[in-house]
């Protein structure tokens, strides 16, 4: 198609466009500039200087923090008053100290056990009178001993006589006397006195020493342990702690002139004629050395009071044979 055919058709359209448009809109209607059809809408440019977009905003720079202030040098502290420091328990204790140093801990010991106590004493009457029929050899005689209870001390006193034709060898009395406490493990010799005629000797245990002062001579000292007897407190010692009918015994004995260490062993009961009857008794045998001999027996129902005493010493045989028992509670 060429310019010139296209150009009545365009006419056409144009007219028929105005035509439905003042059908439709009335008669006010005023006709439009005419504008190419190829022409687009006009738009309004305008120039504007570009500037570079604002930087986005940047965050505040910290203030700078003031600086701390110079320590000052602290005051010296107040000199404390003298204050009169409480006794230690009186000093409170505060829970959440910690102390600057610990004591190592140690193990705490098992408490040692406690001695077991001494079996009781067999009772004795506050006295007692014991009489005996003694040989020597062909020399007889009589002893007597006596026991006297004082509540915490005791005093035994023996006397020796001869009888018969003896009398005509051994003249005058053979006296001996022992003295000390009573205590829950018997007998505790303090004093030990001698006398045969004019002659006088005497012993006292004073803390391990025995000082033994002789009739002649001067003073002599020994060493003793605990449970030292006499060779009077020693039957007694017997009667109180009422051996068992087997074992052995031990005591350091001062036989009036000197200190030894006597063992006895305990053969048991026996049944012994007596002139106060048959009694039941406890034998007990002394060691010693060679052919000496030494035993006693204890009467069990007489509150083990000694009744027969048999000596046999360098040949030379010596009996005490109990003939009276006397008692006063």
């Amino acid at each position: 198609m060429t310019p010139r055919r296209a150009l009545p058709i365009g006419l056409g359209a144009a007219a028929s466009l105005l035509l439905h448009a003042f059908l439709f809109a009335g008669v006010d209607w005023q006709l439009p500039r005419w504008q190419d059809a190829a022409e687009a809408t006009p738009i309004e440019a305008r120039l504007v200087e570009l500037t570079s977009p604002p930087a986005p905003p940047q965050p505040a720079p910290p203030r700078p923090k003031p600086p701390a202030p110079r320590p000052q040098p602290a005051p010296p502290p107040p000199a404390p008053e003298a204050v009169e420091e409480p006794p230690p328990e009186a000093a409170p204790v505060l829970a959440d100290a910690v102390p600057l140093a610990l004591e190592p801990e140690v193990p705490a010991q098992a408490a040692p056990e406690p001695e077991p106590a001494p079996p009781p004493l067999n009772p004795l009457p506050q006295r007692i009178d014991l009489e005996y029929r003694l040989s020597l050899g062909p020399a007889s005689g009589r002893q007597t001993l006596v026991w006297v209870n004082e509540g915490e001390r005791y005093t035994v006193t023996s006397v020796t006589a001869a009888t018969g034709f003896a009398r005509l060898v051994y003249s005058g009395r053979f006296v001996q006397t022992s003295r000390g406490r009573i205590t829950p493990q018997g007998l505790v010799p303090e004093e030990f006195w001698d006398q045969r005629g004019d002659r006088h000797a005497s012993a006292r245990f004073d803390q391990g020493q025995l000082t033994l002062t002789p009739s002649r001579g001067e003073p002599r000292h020994f060493a003793y342990r605990d449970g030292v007897q006499d060779a009077l407190s020693l039957f007694f010692q017997f009667a109180l702690t009422a051996p068992p009918p087997d074992g052995a015994l031990a005591y350091q004995v001062f036989n009036g002139k000197k200190l030894r260490d006597y063992a006895y062993e305990v053969r048991g009961e026996e049944t012994l004629d007596t002139a106060l009857g048959a009694l039941r008794t406890l034998h007990l045998v002394r060691r010693m050395d060679g052919d000496g001999r030494f035993e006693v027996w204890l009467a069990v129902d007489r509150h083990y009071l000694p009744v027969r005493v048999l000596r046999v010493d360098d040949g030379v045989e010596g009996e005490l044979a109990i003939s009276s028992i006397a008692v006063s509670e």
